[in-house]
C-alpha cells in the first residue's frame, strides 16, 4: 500500500483551503438559518473528509453557516473556464490547449510570492506557476459568489455541500443565494470594515470588489469597482477583544495583481504536490491518508490526489527539505479560527447611491482554487 502519512503538526487544515467573508454577512451564509447551523454551530460538511467552517468574528458570534465551501476549483490564469479538478498535481495547467492571452503585465512578480522563495520562477521546481494568484484576477471563476462545494460532485480535498433548503452541490451563487439584506450602511467618500475567516491556508491574496445589485454579478462587473485599501495593516479580531492584534499589511504595488493584498500568513510544506497512486504505483495500491472516512474502502478517494513529498513522483520538483518561509508569521502558527482578519477599504465618493453587493475574491496559489463570497450593503 502507498503510504502518504503526514505529520502530527500537518492537520486536516494544512491540507485544504478554505476561506469566506465573514463582515458583512454573507449570501454564501444562509445555511446559519437553518436549525443545523444556528447559533454558530457549525456541524461537518462532507462524507468522504468531513471539514467545517468554524469560525471566528472577532465579539460577535460567527455565524456563517459553510460560507468557506462557496468557490471554484481547477482555475488556471487565462483559460476559458475552471474544470472542477482540485487535484494538486505540480505545474499543473488546467487548459494545456488554450492560447490564454495573458500579458506580461498580468503576471504576478516573485515579490508577491506566497509559496518558497527559493524556487527557480518559471522551471520545474516552480509548481504553483499556473494556480490562480500568479496572475491575480484573471483565473476564471464557476461564479463570481461562489459555487457549493467548488464542483459537481463530493471529492477529495474538502470539495463538498451538505444540501439544504437553500443549495446543493454544484449550484451557482448568484443563481440561488437571494437578496439577504445586512444593515450595513456605507457612505461615500469615507472608509469601512470588512473581515474574512481563514479557515484553511493555501496561500495567495485577496481584493473586495462592488457591483450594484441590479446589475448582473458577474467578474465583468465586480471587477470595475476594486476597492483601495484604507490603511496598510490588518486587525486580528478574537472573541477575547484584549486579544486584538495590528499586523502589517503587503499590498501588490508592482507587476499582475496592482490592488490586490497578500494573504499575511504564510503556509509552507514538505510534502506539498499530489500524485495518482494507481497511475504511478500500479493497480491494488492505496494512498493511507489520516483522518478521511472516505480514502479507505470501498471509495479510495485520495488515490488520483494522495499528497506527498513532489520529487518521489515528480523529477525536478521540491524534495521534502523544509521550505523557506516567503515572509515572517505574524502569528507564530497560531490557529487562524481563532480570529478574523479586518481590513479597512476605502469607498469611493463616485459611486451612485444604492444597493451594492460585496465581493471577497480570494485566489489561491498553492492550490487551483479561487474562494468568492457576496454580501449585500446600502451606499449613501
Amino acid at each position: 500500500m502507498a503510504l502518504c502519512l503526514m505529520a502530527i503538526s500537518l492537520t486536516l487544515a494544512g491540507v485544504n483551503a478554505h476561506g469566506s467573508m465573514v463582515m458583512p454577512l454573507a449570501r454564501n451564509s444562509i445555511d446559519a438559518e437553518t436549525p443545523a447551523w444556528s447559533g454558530g454551530k457549525h456541524p461537518p460538511t462532507g462524507t468522504i473528509e468531513p471539514y467545517d467552517c468554524h469560525c471566528t468574528n472577532g465579539t460577535d458570534l460567527c455565524n456563517n453557516g459553510q460560507s468557506c465551501f462557496w468557490f471554484s476549483n481547477g482555475c488556471t490564469p487565462g483559460c476559458k473556464a475552471c474544470d472542477g479538478n482540485g487535484n494538486r498535481y505540480p505545474n499543473f495547467d488546467h487548459c494545456p490547449d488554450e492560447q490564454k492571452g495573458l500579458k506580461p503585465s498580468d503576471m504576478l512578480l516573485k515579490e508577491y510570492w506566497t509559496g518558497d522563495p527559493t524556487w527557480k520562477q518559471g522551471t520545474t521546481a516552480d509548481i504553483f506557476k499556473f494556480n490562480p494568484w500568479r496572475a491575480p484576477g484573471k483565473a476564471p471563476v464557476f461564479d463570481s459568489c461562489g459555487m457549493a462545494g467548488g464542483r459537481w460532485t463530493e471529492a477529495f480535498n474538502a470539495a463538498a455541500y451538505n444540501t439544504t433548503v437553500f443549495a446543493k452541490i454544484g449550484d451557482l451563487g448568484t443563481e440561488v443565494l437571494n437578496p439577504r439584506p445586512t444593515g450595513t450602511i456605507w457612505t461615500r467618500g469615507s472608509t469601512a470594515k470588512t473581515r474574512w475567516q481563514l479557515t484553511a491556508n493555501h496561500g495567495g491574496g485577496y481584493i473586495y470588489r462592488l457591483c450594484p445589485a441590479d446589475q448582473v454579478l458577474n467578474e465583468d462587473c465586480f471587477q470595475k469597482t476594486e476597492l483601495q485599501w484604507g490603511t496598510q495593516t490588518h486587525v486580528l479580531r478574537f472573541a477575547n477583544a484584549s486579544q486584538d492584534m495590528v499586523i502589517n499589511a503587503t499590498d501588490v504595488t508592482r507587476g499582475g495583481g496592482i490592488g490586490w493584498r497578500l494573504n499575511p500568513f504564510p503556509n509552507v510544506r514538505t510534502d506539498p504536490c499530489d500524485y495518482n497512486v494507481t497511475l504511478h504505483d500500479g493497480p491494488g495500491h492505496h494512498c493511507a491518508w489520516i483522518s478521511c472516512p472516505g480514502c479507505g474502502p470501498p471509495l479510495y478517494a485520495a488515490d488520483a490526489s494522495c499528497p506527498d513529498v513532489c520529487s518521489k513522483h515528480y523529477p525536478g520538483t521540491p524534495d521534502g527539505r523544509k521550505p523557506v518561509l516567503p515572509f515572517p508569521d505574524p502569528v507564530h502558527g497560531m490557529d487562524t479560527h481563532l480570529f478574523s482578519v479586518e481590513d479597512t477599504v476605502v469607498v469611493p465618493e463616485d459611486l451612485v447611491p444604492g444597493e451594492y453587493v460585496l465581493g471577497w475574491r480570494w485566489d489561491c496559489e498553492h492550490s487551483s482554487q479561487v474562494w468568492n463570497t457576496c454580501a449585500d450593503i446600502t451606499i449613501n
